[in-house]
């Protein structure tokens, strides 16, 4: 809790989760210079409410609580075609957010001028040069910045032209083993019934337990009855799977924004500054925010203690933004099944490449190798639709 009386801050982290705590832990390992730091929280950050996967072929910041790691990845198409892929080097690491919480915990408590308090925030204002956070707890000040991870970002969940990742996903324990806990199954589109964006997703972690999502990247959300249905249907189809040869451990969910915010560009002169999912941190194109959260916050921490304040927060080539727009438009205006597109990047395309590509590490060249390997004319009557506004051409 903050010290008695005590309401200013060099620094106010709005929000606890994931982008909050990643950060105060990349200031604390920094020589960025402050008197305190406050994370504030409605929830108390310590249940597994959340899975979070990413790949990398490097050494990352907190591979040191990876529940499992997988250096093959199945593909399985609508017309029942399986491909096993090595990604070597990279690996496809998955993290529970229980263990996440506690390691990250345990390194900030150590360090006495960060402090938490657990309190519904209320809104934001400044006075003066100063930013300020209302909550119910009372106002607390932020001599230097405020870094919001709770605000909204502008997705409207009933809104169609709006595309969302949305899912449920149940970890299962099979009575007997039955799991190959060598391979993750990325997607399988063998269930994509209909024009929208649908899949299984799978990742064992033992030949006995295994998570299934069930998946859709589109505009119209579901009951949550229907994606428990698919997933009971799903393991008897692919695995044999009846009820009462399953005990189901966890149930998740989520809905993650895959629009683009039109917002204007933040940078660090900005006293109130948002971070995670409010400030667009999620790939728009995938739903992935945990790896690319990551590696903006270090930037943005190694900005501070450079004094860089003219940089971006959140910086994206205007080629690769341009991209992930007209491969949304694509899968929003569904004039070719979502499979189909994906389909056609892991059948010509070194997974190796794609994931790169996921990640906007490919070079322009790259990228332009892997346009001509999806279907033509939906991506063209997206192009046109999205037009050339975010190109790196000269403005007039």
């Amino acid at each position: 809790m903050p010290q008695e009386n005590q309401s200013t801050y060099t620094y106010i982290l709005a929000g606890g989760g994931m982008a909050g705590l990643s950060l105060a832990y990349y200031l604390n390992q920094s020589n960025v210079p402050f008197e305190s730091i406050l994370i504030i929280d409605q929830a108390e950050k310590n249940t597994r409410d959340k899975t979070w996967c990413y790949w990398s072929d490097q050494v990352e910041p907190f591979d040191s609580v990876v529940e499992h790691s997988w250096n093959q990845l199945w593909f399985h198409s609508f017309d029942n075609r399986s491909d096993k892929f090595s990604i070597l080097p990279f690996s496809y690491r998955k993290i529970q957010s229980d263990s996440w919480y506690t390691f990250i915990q345990k390194e900030l408590k150590q360090n006495p001028k960060i402090q938490f308090v657990q309190t519904k925030i209320l809104g934001f204002s400044y006075e003066g040069r100063f930013a300020k956070v209302q909550t119910e707890a009372g106002e607390f000040t932020a001599s230097e910045k405020i870094f919001d991870s709770i605000s909204s970002f502008p997705c409207e969940l009933q809104n169609s032209q709006h595309l969302k990742q949305h899912f449920v996903g149940l970890t299962i324990e099979a009575n007997f083993p039955i799991f190959d806990p060598e391979a993750a199954h990325l997607f399988d589109f063998r269930i994509a019934h209909t024009t929208a964006c649908e899949f299984m997703y799978v990742l064992p972690t033992s030949d006995r337990i295994a998570l299934f999502e069930h998946t859709y990247f589109s505009g119209q959300l579901k009951e949550k009855q229907h994606y428990l249905d698919q997933i009971k249907a799903y393991l008897v189809g692919a695995y044999g799977l009846e009820e009462d040869d399953y005990l189901i451990q966890e149930e998740e969910s989520g809905i993650i924004p895959m629009t683009m915010s039109d917002a204007e560009p933040q940078n660090l002169h900005t006293k109130i500054i948002q971070i995670g999912t409010s400030g667009g941190f999620v790939k728009a194109t995938t739903g992935y925010s945990f790896l690319r959260t990551q590696r903006k916050l270090k930037e943005l921490v190694a900005n501070i203690e450079n004094g860089a304040l003219d940089a971006p927060v959140n910086e994206t080539k205007p080629f690769k933004k341009w991209m992930d727009r007209v491969f949304l438009q694509v899968l929003i205006d569904q004039k070719i099944k979502g499979n189909r597109v994906f389909e056609s990047l892991f059948q010509k395309n070194k997974p190796q490449l794609i994931l790169r590509f996921l990640e906007e590490q490919t070079t322009i060249w790259e990228d332009l190798k892997l346009m001509t390997t999806v279907p033509t004319l939906p991506f063209m009557q997206a192009a046109f639709k999205i037009g050339l506004a975010d190109l790196p051409f000269p403005k007039k």
